[in-house]
């Protein structure tokens, strides 16, 4: 496996400025053997006649506009247009350093069954400024470490934060990843589809964590709305659920964690009452 090729994902949705950025983030790559698939799921042509004279000029990347909005269906869509034995997925608002799939590739080359490699990532402003790390994205280890892979899944999950990163930060091997992006113990998940695929390639090997950050996450003002942030924290109970089918927080003190981190997570959130009385129901049975 000398020089494989990588398949960047870009689901994209009306941001041109910013997927140029994007895109100039991975035309930059010290690591040249890639293919670079664009699938438009935008609202408009904007996207389209940005990208004109990249397609002209670079023949690594791979334009599709689709006939109607996608949404999810995009991000397989993309998936499913991958030719490369790996595959990392890039927001159209965030950005690759440009060492970042070289560094990340030499684990896969030089040891044994590792299943998924991230970083630390950095947290930039609409203007591409540096902000401070928010409370998931925080450093895990100030070195580069191999870790057995449900161990650091059960790390997160009994956090109930995404400490592995946003899709971006994560490259792993196409063929690992048997499962539609986003899917989880037989369900699509949608705002934490990240979440549900590292869980279910953490279960295969190892994972590796680089201390220097790989790539930049965008903050946008209206990222995160209540409803989204609603649907979001009870998407998290249903992944800790599920994980115990899947050989996560096997021990009750783990799945106790889990349970405790996420109520934690919600006890200002009235709106969520239903899931607190889930919680209890849960922990009344572990005591049983």
């Amino acid at each position: 496996m000398n020089s494989p090729l990588v398949s960047i994902l870009i689901p994209a949705y009306n941001r041109p400025d910013t997927l140029r950025i994007a895109l100039e983030s991975v035309l930059e790559q010290t690591y040249s053997n890639l293919e670079i698939i664009i699938c438009d799921d935008s609202t408009n042509h904007d996207v389209q006649k940005m990208l004109r004279p990249y397609l002209q000029e670079d023949s690594r990347i791979k334009y599709f506009r689709n006939d109607k909005n996608l949404y999810l269906g995009n991000w397989h869509k993309c998936f499913n247009l991958a030719s490369g034995l790996f595959v990392n997925y890039l927001m159209d608002d965030d950005v690759f350093h440009k060492e970042k799939i070289e560094r990340m590739l030499y684990f896969y080359q030089t040891f044994e069954n590792i299943s998924l490699v991230t970083s630390y990532r950095n947290i930039i402003n609409e203007q591409g400024e540096l902000l401070p790390p928010i409370y998931a994205s925080r450093k895990l280890y100030e070195e580069t470490r191999i870790l057995d892979g449900y161990d650091l899944g059960n790390h997160m999950l009994s956090r109930c934060l995404n400490v592995i990163g946003e899709p971006t930060t994560v490259l792993f091997r196409k063929k690992d990843l048997i499962h539609p992006f986003g899917t989880f113990n037989g369900r699509q998940y949608s705002l934490l589809n990240d979440v549900a695929s590292w869980l279910n390639l953490l279960s295969k090997g190892k994972a590796v964590y680089i201390a220097d950050g790989l790539s930049s996450l965008r903050k946008h003002q209206h990222q995160n709305n209540q409803e989204l942030t609603r649907t979001s924290m009870t998407e998290w109970l249903d992944i800790v659920i599920a994980s115990r089918e899947q050989g996560y927080l096997h021990s009750d003190d783990l799945f106790q964690s889990a349970l405790h981190a996420y109520r934690l997570s919600i006890q200002e959130r009235p709106q969520i009452h239903t899931d607190l009385e889930r919680i209890q129901a849960l922990l009344s049975s572990l005591k049983g």
